[in-house]
């Protein structure tokens, strides 16, 4: 089971490089036009790939409904959401609200799928998940006046956001875990979550507001921005996701995918020349302690 524990880890460091590649794009043309755009470039990779491997008999009628509210509450309420917290608050600050849908699918998962887990394991994901609120909570100081630091708008609007995100997140993971362990393909549910969130989020090119357009043109470089945050994120992050939450624990999936930013926050280190600071340190250290405690399970 281990193995798909990694593959938790891996797609957290797809989301990890795919928020730092979507935070600009946000910021200039709106965080819903932004994953309007995204989720076309993912809905076509996704069923070209589902088509190519063939997974599309696993999908039964009987699961349509799930797979369909799956992807409404996930990725067209949640990355919608997601997306526009990104645009107000920037990457760092985003992550950390987002990192709640770990300690929310851990209690769904206990309360509604009726999984049990160890003592060792449930440690595991909360130490996990104060590891990442102290290693981005004390992650960066006064000095540091990266774009990526300012705030757009009201912060308390985009803490709402991405609390909100982090919900719609975990409630999408809990809806998927049993038809993925009924024998659906997760490349092909993934299609169909994306697809079907897609056509929702289209139907805001008949809103005339300009919370739903983009201010500026769609310039070639914002599409292949859009197209790798998408493969990255999504096409590959998102189905690595699903894969190992098929074969593992719903919760410790959840887990260990929360901690991207910790991912994010060295990454910006690499590219300001900022050096973390002494709290950012030890609250990774305690990350990598509650992630031991989970391969232990």
């Amino acid at each position: 089971m281990n193995f798909y524990f990694v593959l938790a880890i891996l797609a957290a460091f797809c989301w990890s490089i795919s928020s730092l590649i979507s935070a600009d794009i946000t910021r200039s043309i709106g965080g819903l036009a932004f994953n309007r755009l995204r989720l076309f470039f993912v809905s076509i990779i996704l069923i070209l790939y589902a088509t190519l491997i063939g997974s599309w008999d696993t999908i039964n009628n009987e699961y349509l409904f799930k797979i369909i509210l799956s992807g409404i509450i996930g990725i067209f309420l949640g990355d919608t959401l997601l997306f526009v917290a990104l645009q107000k608050i920037g990457p760092r600050r985003n992550n950390i609200l987002f990192s709640l849908a770990a300690p929310f699918t851990v209690i769904l998962n206990i309360f509604f799928l009726e999984e049990s887990m160890t003592i060792l394991s449930i440690l595991g994901c909360f130490t996990v998940f104060f590891g990442v609120v102290i290693a981005i909570a004390y992650g960066s100081d006064s000095d540091n006046d990266h774009r990526w630091e300012v705030i757009e708008g009201s912060l308390k609007i985009g803490v709402f956001l991405a609390i909100l995100a982090a919900l719609c997140q975990s409630i999408g993971l809990i809806i998927m875990k049993p038809i993925l362990d009924l024998g659906a393909e997760p490349i092909a549910s993934a299609a169909i979550r994306t697809t079907i969130s897609f056509l929702i989020i289209s139907c805001t090119f008949l809103i005339n507001s300009k919370y739903f357009t983009s201010p500026i043109p769609i310039n070639f470089s914002i599409i292949l921005k859009s197209f790798l945050s998408g493969f990255l994120g999504m096409a590959l992050g998102m189905s690595l996701l699903l894969i190992a939450l098929k074969n593992a624990d719903a919760g410790i999936v959840a887990t260990l995918s929360s901690t991207s930013p910790i991912m994010i926050l060295f990454l910006i280190w690499i590219i300001t020349n900022k050096i973390p600071t002494k709290g950012a340190w030890f609250g990774t250290l305690i990350a990598i302690i509650g992630t031991g405690l989970i391969f232990l399970y």
